[in-house]
């Protein structure tokens, strides 16, 4: 028969056990938060999408919703047309059960915007914009001003145009614009769809991660990068070689997407860089590599990217050609 002794004893053993059975979940679930993060950062998206949908359903319903749209977000870039799919249905779901109150709701709309714009269904575009301005918050001015500049550009729309003007005029929208503009590296936002940053982003220092690793900032579509001043144009890379010959260059990403390559090579004329995109296509995707650059040798290269483009905090890879 058990004595009162060593009842006390197992009841403290298993309370001791269910404490810290919830502190390694709870870690466990912070790292695979984390991870995912970490992953949607480097560009690998099945893994960022399987890690979101482990962590989303622990968040807190405050930030539940956002988190299923970063997972939504990389299912959209994997360049897999079924996951693609998946994620425009989820999204729609998304947007169905979201309070429109949220701020996240909102960012929910210029997603789908640009998936529609995305998909050719310009004036579908136009009409889910417009209800993302009414559902808007005034921080939202300059992304809002982004995406409607994109969609005005495709597809003509009286009221959205007014609606665009008005956000253009906010108080708001011209203070970010008087603003100095930073050097951002050289990914996308979250948001752009269906693919925001390179999918082997690789470079010669570890891949960098979010400034708050357990949670970023809440996704906001951007298409097209910010606007800086025109800088002096920097040095020509290009280097005499003759034809034939193998050389080096330096590759900034690989999209499956070719209108996200043409975002950084834009990005990179802006920087007064030249870039160039080559198309590789593969048995399951095509991909649109962005590189710039001829150098005889690797050292050369990597001297370059030193100089250019670690400055501007952009990732890049020493790649042969021959």
């Amino acid at each position: 028969m058990w004595n009162v002794e060593l009842i006390t004893k197992f009841k403290k053993a298993c309370t001791a056990a269910i404490i810290l059975s919830a502190f390694l979940s709870t870690n466990s679930f912070a790292q695979t938060l984390a991870d995912a993060h970490k992953a949607y950062v480097a560009g690998n998206w099945e893994e960022a999408a399987k890690a979101y949908e482990v962590a989303c359903p622990k968040e807190p319903d405050s930030v539940r919703a956002e988190c299923y749209l970063w997972d939504i977000l990389a299912l959209s870039q994997t360049g897999n047309s079924k996951l693609f799919k998946v994620a425009g249905h989820r999204l729609d779901s998304l947007i169905n059960t979201t309070s429109p109150e949220k701020p996240v709701y909102s960012e929910m709309l210029l997603t789908k915007a640009q998936f529609m714009l995305y998909m050719g269904k310009n004036a579908r575009a136009a009409e889910i914009l417009v209800q993302a301005i009414d559902n808007s918050k005034l921080e939202q001015a300059v992304v809002l001003q982004k995406v409607c500049s994109a969609v005005l550009s495709r597809e003509p729309h009286q009221e959205l145009d007014a609606k665009c003007k008005t956000v253009k005029d906010s108080s708001l929208y011209k203070t970010a614009q008087a603003k100095p503009a930073q050097t951002k590296p050289a990914q996308a936002s979250p948001a752009a769809v269906p693919e925001s940053k390179p999918v082997a982003a690789t470079s010669t220092a570890p891949a960098a991660t979010p400034a708050t690793p357990a949670k970023p900032v809440a996704p906001a579509p951007v298409v097209e990068p910010t606007p800086t001043p025109a800088p002096k144009p920097a040095p020509k890379p290009e280097t005499k070689i003759p034809d034939g010959a193998p050389y080096w260059t330096l590759q900034l990403g690989a999209f499956g997407v070719e209108a996200n390559a043409k975002l950084l090579a834009e990005n990179m004329q802006k920087q007064g860089l030249e870039s160039r995109i080559e198309t590789r296509i593969g048995e399951s995707r095509t991909l649109y590599l962005v590189q710039t650059g001829k150098f005889p040798s690797k050292e050369a290269a990597l001297d370059f990217g030193a100089q250019k483009l670690a400055p501007l905090k952009m990732d890049f890879q020493a790649v042969q050609k021959k």
